[in-house]
């Protein structure tokens, strides 16, 4: 018998209890930083094999009691609900991997800290987004403010002594894009309400579509709104930089699908696609023309995943399964990037204190597995040859030049900013001159800097192995 009823238990209830208690876990071990860090990468990439392996048609049964665990089952509030779909698993599992990088980085810090209590909070309440299935209105509205409480939260990660004021700005910056798209999607809902009165009136739909596609532009935060990426990879902790931005983007892209999927009128019956590509090559040039003339380390990741993450919103200029399967493989091979280089820039700015560009000159010499993490994965998001985002930008960019060659053309000359900005970087990391007095890079430094250039070679060499997690994850986006 039962005693949980024939339903079984909510299988999120236990996901969200399991999220609640290693929150609470790791900030009362906060001491034993690295423990709690290594303890919980390992769980979080767990937890992602376990969802990508899920098959919500069979039970889970608990021994010796015989209950069951509905996977399916839904938790409601209100009004609202949040579901585990066979549609939202690969984005959950996405968001725990990233979760589980960004802990990984943590290693690095020796000194006790709340960051794995923090990214296991703010992976809970990216998972809750990427499982909310019902509201009292559209699901599709309430996101933006959803998005936006996110944002603040994570402006938690990015506060570090020293450079507390300027973080902050950076991370308050960035909500910016949620809250300006919040009245559009408002607004916009309540045009969708008035299609079903008058379903021959062509322009309900092409009001609706307009707001909602404003609020879709200004939530992936391009080009001028971008200000938010550079000020706190300057100034914020390189893992909760790469955590803070990669759940976002993630969740945005995701709710560009079910905009698009649930509302077609919004690419049919506006210009979305002209204001996609117009902003999305601006971005990306705009992160190839600033990285070539930064002077600061930090600041010139920003700018190279600017560039990158400009690529992929000129991506989406082309909607429809191929598009969705280019701006997934770019994803992927960004985050493989983005932890490389913040595996490097970790590291350096631990030893030499800072990461403006001319005092770090010949450090390379000392620390020559962490500098070729650094400068190897920042060149992968400009999608330079024989690093993880080759294959990504080159076959986005095949694609996108069967339409128009001119735009793919102008990228590949923006990316070319990016890569003289890298190569700038490491003349002055490999200056032939006397190594600067600094502390040799130690086993664990190394070791996770060898691991993650490995994985980005492997992605480089053999991206044919991505196809299986892209395949899986674009059943989310289509």
């Amino acid at each position: 018998m039962n005693p949980l009823g024939a339903a079984g238990f909510p299988f999120l209830g236990l996901l969200f209890g399991v999220y609640g208690a290693a929150a609470l876990t790791s900030y009362w071990l906060r001491a034993q930083g690295r423990w709690v860090s290594a303890a919980g990468a390992g769980s979080t990439a767990l937890l992602a094999l376990w969802f990508w392996s899920l098959d919500l048609s069979r039970p889970i049964w608990l021994l010796p009691t015989g209950s069951s665990i509905d996977l399916e089952a839904p938790l409601q509030f209100a009004g609202y609900a949040i579901q585990l779909k066979t549609s939202n698993t690969p984005i959950v599992a996405l968001c725990q991997l990233i979760a589980a990088a960004a802990l990984l980085l943590n290693l690095q810090q020796s000194r006790p800290s709340p960051f794995p209590a923090q990214v296991w909070a703010l992976l809970g309440g990216y998972t809750a987004l990427a499982l909310f299935t019902a509201a009292p209105v559209p699901t599709i509205l309430v996101v933006p403010i959803l998005l936006s409480m996110l944002v603040a939260a994570a402006a938690a990660l990015h506060s570090e002594p020293g450079t507390l004021a300027d973080s902050l700005a950076g991370s308050l910056r960035s909500l910016l894009p949620p809250l300006l798209a919040a009245p559009f999607f408002l607004v916009g809902g309540w045009w969708i309400e008035q299609i079903p009165l008058d379903p021959q009136n062509l322009a309900l739909t092409q009001t609706a579509g307009t707001l909602l596609g404003l609020g879709l532009l200004l939530l992936l935060a391009p080009f001028p709104l971008h200000g938010s990426w550079a000020a706190t990879s300057e100034s914020a902790p390189p893992a909760a930089t790469f955590l803070a931005s990669l759940l976002y983007q993630l969740a945005v892209l995701h709710l560009v699908a079910q905009a698009v999927n649930a509302y077609p009128f919004v690419v049919r019956q506006t210009y979305w696609p002209l204001w996609m590509g117009i902003l999305g090559l601006l971005t990306a040039a705009w992160g190839g023309l600033a990285a070539l003339g930064t002077l600061q380390t930090g600041r010139l990741w920003g700018y190279a995943a600017l560039h990158d993450w400009g690529l992929i919103i000129f991506a989406l200029s082309t909607p429809g399964l191929r598009s969705w399967t280019a701006v997934l493989f770019l994803f992927i091979l960004r985050i493989i990037s983005m932890a490389t280089t913040a595996v490097g820039l970790n590291a350096i700015q631990q030893q030499a204190g800072t990461l403006t560009m001319w005092p770090l000159r010949s450090i390379g010499l000392r620390m020559p597995w962490n500098s070729a993490a650094l400068l190897l994965g920042g060149l992968g998001l400009a999608g330079f040859p024989l690093t993880a985002g080759f294959a990504g930008h080159w076959a986005a960019l095949q694609t996108l030049a069967q339409i128009d060659w001119r735009p793919s053309m102008a990228i590949v000359v923006a990316s070319a900013g990016v890569v003289a900005g890298f190569i700038r970087l490491a003349r002055l990391l490999f200056a032939m001159q006397e190594a600067r007095l600094t502390a040799r890079e130690g086993a664990l430094s190394i070791g996770l800097a060898v691991t993650l250039l490995l994985l980005m070679l492997t992605a480089a060499l053999a991206p044919q192995l991505l196809n299986p997690l892209i395949t899986r994850t674009l059943a989310a986006f289509s």
